[in-house]
């Protein structure tokens, strides 16, 4: 008994002595400007990266080091402090095709809310917050923006992650208390996990040499950068290269539904090295035969230079019909990109009810002159791809007195009710600020 009671305040005081050590060096990289949090959940992530299983934590820090360039080129351009590299780290070990359970994506996980206030393309074809490049220059700029509010880089890590409505909220029960170290205690758990993860990342990479820990080298692979002509789906290249999906999938984060989109222009997409030469000899004969192949249900995208007053007047393409056989019905898209407007013909799909999510409530809107569909899809905080869904739309035209109905959080609906009775100038603020 006295042996195991021996031996167990032998483990007690080694235990206190460790963490003593993490609580110095930490208080060091505070001295010299750095964030500076410790606490029982700190001291957990620090030593499960110290355990080093399997190399893992060898792994991750090679290739963190052999991805971070955009990382660190997007915060020197905007003068932000070096450390805040290990936010993508922390929160998804990098992985540029993560997807969060509350919408978030990319290797910053960042909303589509705030992904599309900083500039990110997200549609049905491209989700740019899986970018590399773009992703982190977005990110720059908003933690740039949140420093601005908060002059306090803790509370900027956290809010990051869990957005300033949460961490305000925090804030304010905890007495309005400026000290990160106070209002962290009234925070969820899951809201914790962004600074508890941050620092054990920021530990992990100044002193994992002093605990024996080695990076293990990582070379990242080199692709070779194509571009289409024509839209085509993966499973083309699968069949016609040959090629495995899921090396298209890994070097294509940004584009979305195994397809590769067209914009009357090449698109730019990747291959693994050493395929690039072999898609540019059959690149033109996928074109010719993707084109021969084409149907009447297939989409027909057609390119036409028209001054903006005349895109709302083009309602309908006449297609040829076979004899004897009904005419196809077609729903015509209007997209004005670089003053040069487009219009996409697709089969016709008759919309599908509506259902209103549980927590949200319909808000009616009647369509004032001077209204444009992306401008309320921007006030009521919804895609354009929902606002047409909701209201039985095929394309982007809604003319004055019109009636539109948008589902909104209901305890945010009388806010949105507001909308009916803003003008013009103030809508148009107010998407902009969104």
């Amino acid at each position: 008994m006295r042996i195991v009671a021996f031996l167990s305040l032998f483990l007690v005081q080694a235990l206190h002595a460790q963490t003593d050590v993490y609580i110095k060096r930490i208080a060091a990289l505070c001295n010299q400007g750095l964030p500076c949090f410790y606490n029982e959940q700190v001291d957990a992530e620090i030593v499960y990266w110290l355990q080093n299983e399997e190399d893992y934590t060898s792994f991750m820090l090679g290739r963190s080091e052999a991805l971070l360039a955009p990382v660190d080129k997007a915060l020197a351009e905007r003068g932000l402090p070096g450390f805040l590299r290990y936010i993508p780290i922390a929160n998804t070990n990098l992985a540029y095709d993560y997807s969060g359970y509350d919408g978030a994506s990319g290797s910053w996980p960042m909303s589509f809310a705030i992904a599309k206030r900083y500039g990110l393309k997200i549609n049905s074809y491209v989700d740019e917050r899986r970018s590399r490049e773009k992703a982190a220059q977005a990110a720059a700029a908003y933690l740039s923006d949140l420093y601005r509010i908060y002059r306090d880089w803790k509370k900027v890590i956290a809010a990051f992650r869990i957005g300033p409505v949460e961490l305000n909220k925090a804030i304010r029960l905890s007495g309005n208390s400026l000290n990160y170290d106070t209002i962290h205690n009234f925070l969820p758990e899951a809201y914790q996990a962004p600074m508890v993860r941050f620092m054990g990342m920021l530990y992990i990479f100044n002193f994992h040499a002093l605990h024996g820990i080695k990076l293990k080298p990582y070379v990242p692979e080199k692709p070779d950068t194509v571009w289409s002509s024509c839209a085509m789906t993966f499973k083309v290249l699968e069949e016609k290269l040959p090629i495995k999906g899921e090396d298209l999938r890994f070097f294509n984060p940004v584009l979305r539904g195994a397809y590769i989109p067209h914009y009357f222009e090449p698109t730019q997409f990747y291959l693994p090295a050493g395929y690039g030469a072999r898609y540019n000899k059959i690149s033109d004969s996928i074109c010719l035969e993707l084109s021969s192949k084409a149907s009447p249900t297939s989409p027909v995208i057609t390119e036409i230079s028209v001054s903006p007053d005349m895109v709302y007047r083009i309602t309908s393409i006449t297609e040829p019909t076979v004899p004897g056989t009904p005419a196809p019905k077609f729903d015509t898209i209007v997209r004005v990109i670089d003053s040069v407007t487009y219009i996409e013909v697709r089969p016709h799909v008759a919309p599908k009810p509506a259902t209103v999510p549980e927590g949200k409530v319909w808000v009616y809107y009647t369509v004032k002159s001077g209204d444009a569909l992306y401008t309320l899809a921007d006030v009521f905080d919804c895609t354009v791809a929902n606002a047409r869904k909701w209201n039985g739309l095929s394309g982007n035209s809604i003319g004055s007195g019109k009636k539109l109905k948008f589902y909104v959080p209901a305890n945010k609906a009388t806010y949105y009710r507001k909308i009916n009775t803003m003008s013009l100038a103030q809508k148009r603020v107010m998407a902009a600020k969104d």
